[in-house]
């Protein structure tokens, strides 16, 4: 006998993997911006840790779900807003932003590694206009938020 079962494939929203723990993002950072790196050719020099923020946290979290829910990929929602106006949204108040955006890894040492690996996501990790963090993760889209 041969059954063939149809299933309809929905994201379920309730079962995203946003599991990873906010220390173990903020050592990595802090540890890079201890030490120092090569950004591209550029090479980095130690940078002064950043705090996490939850505000930040909050706003990374949204994009990342938001990301993960619509099926695209980008620092610009699809209505246009921009990482400034999310955390704006969000409740922060500080004067500078910046965003870091990954798919397709499944742990924080492996999206470290793909950031370190692209000079415009490594020198967001490591400029020194940026003193806070937050982080979010929607199954295998991560979302750095940074901020000053």
């Amino acid at each position: 006998m041969l059954y063939l079962l149809l299933c309809s494939c929905k994201k379920n929203t309730d079962a995203i993997n946003s599991l990873f723990s906010k220390t173990d993002m903020l050592d990595a950072v802090n540890s890079i911006r201890n030490k120092g790196c090569r950004c591209g050719q550029d090479t980095m020099p130690p940078a002064p840790a950043v705090t996490w923020n939850d505000t930040l946290q909050k706003a990374a979290d949204a994009h990342a779900r938001d990301m993960y829910q619509r099926n695209y990929f980008s620092h610009i929602t699809p209505e246009g807003t921009s990482p400034v106006q999310r955390v704006q949204a969000a409740g922060y108040t500080g004067q500078y932003v910046g965003e870091n955006i990954a798919r397709g890894y499944n742990n924080i040492t492996a999206v470290i590694a793909g950031w370190l690996s692209s000079e415009a996501h490594c020198k967001a990790m490591m400029d020194t206009l940026y003193v806070q963090m937050g982080a979010g993760r929607a199954d295998t889209y991560w979302v750095q938020e940074f901020g000053r």
